[in-house]
């Protein structure tokens, strides 16, 4: 048994909550900065503990893998934290700001002989996984294009996480890593980019166009936090093409012939709501001792931040808090 706590009481652990209570994986601890909180998810989720600070959680001898749900800038901080008390890790994503920081802390987790891991999700759905492996076969022929994109208007306001570069807000890190991630999956790293961006009145990046090139293909990826521009996905090839909606967090996918009628579909429903794949990979891998997950390897965290590096760099943006 992997028992698991919880630093952080935002939305994201409400989500990472119903999925380990709906596959019955052991919730121990919760701990968050407002006991008040901590204690209402002990009530709705049925935690053992509850801590008013992360290092009363990191001193629990019980606890055998943290969940860090905090926000990205504080991620660096949260998960060293949980490697130097000994605890595997579990991050959600953006896993770091930068490719740097990431870097450190997988040495130090190796160091350690402890497991970590990103949480991106996306990496572990089954339909994406299906989706990859047909690519992969060339159903759809050679791939020569990606559109990708992941646009919503927020609502929220000017001081919420999101719009806070200290806490590494911005629609990069936020939204714009799931297209980057899915074109990495497909294509691999690219030759060059261009990336245009749109910086809104607190610092961060808003809104942002995203262009791959490869040898004999293109991505273009679209991403937002202010506007509702799209959030789907198509894969073209040579010989028919996939379309994805919703592909961060999908379910499904269509296969289409060059003639635009539909030769497959993909279906594959979430057993809770689509965080169990990620969890099903922790608790294996913590319960067969290995350090690191073959589905989402810490090369690929680091390769993923390097390219975000990148772009940010072409738009001279850094965060305050960045090692």
């Amino acid at each position: 048994m992997v028992k698991f706590g919880v630093m952080g009481a935002g939305k994201i652990a409400h989500r990472f909550c119903q999925a380990m209570n709906g596959i019955n994986e052991t919730l121990y601890a919760i701990a968050s900065r407002d006991i008040e909180r901590a204690a209402r998810f002990v009530t709705n989720y049925g935690f053992a503990k509850a801590y008013g600070t992360y290092e009363e959680l990191l001193a629990d001898p019980e606890v055998g893998c943290v969940y860090v749900a905090t926000p990205h800038g504080l991620h660096y901080e949260h998960v060293k934290l949980c490697l130097e008390a000994g605890k595997n890790v579990l991050c959600e994503k953006s896993f770091t700001l930068n490719h740097h920081e990431a870097q450190e802390l997988f040495d130090l987790a190796r160091s350690k002989e402890l497991f970590v891991m990103e949480g991106l999700w996306t990496r572990f759905l089954p339909a994406i996984q299906e989706v990859k492996k047909l690519v992969d076969n060339g159903d759809i022929g050679d791939v020569i294009e990606i559109d990708a994109d992941f646009c919503f208007e927020s609502g929220a306001g000017a001081d919420d996480r999101l719009f806070d570069p200290v806490l590494g807000g911005g629609a990069l890190l936020d939204v714009g890593i799931y297209p980057l991630t899915l074109v990495n999956l497909i294509l691999g790293v690219p030759d060059s980019f261009d990336a245009e961006v749109t910086m809104g009145p607190t610092g961060v990046d808003i809104t942002e166009k995203i262009t791959y090139f490869y040898p004999h293909a293109t991505a273009v990826m679209n991403a937002s936090i202010v506007a509702d521009l799209g959030r789907e996905a198509y894969i073209y090839g040579t010989k028919g093409y996939i379309h994805i909606p919703s592909f961060w967090s999908t379910e499904v996918a269509t296969v289409y012939n060059k003639d635009h009628k539909i030769v497959r579909e993909i279906a594959v429903k979430h057993l809770v709501n689509g965080l169990e794949y990620e969890i099903f990979e922790v608790i294996r891998c913590i319960r067969r001792k290995e350090i690191e997950s073959a589905v989402c390897p810490h090369e690929a965290t680091i390769e993923i931040l390097r390219q975000t590096d990148a772009i940010r760099a072409s738009w001279n943006f850094r965060y305050p808090g960045e090692r």
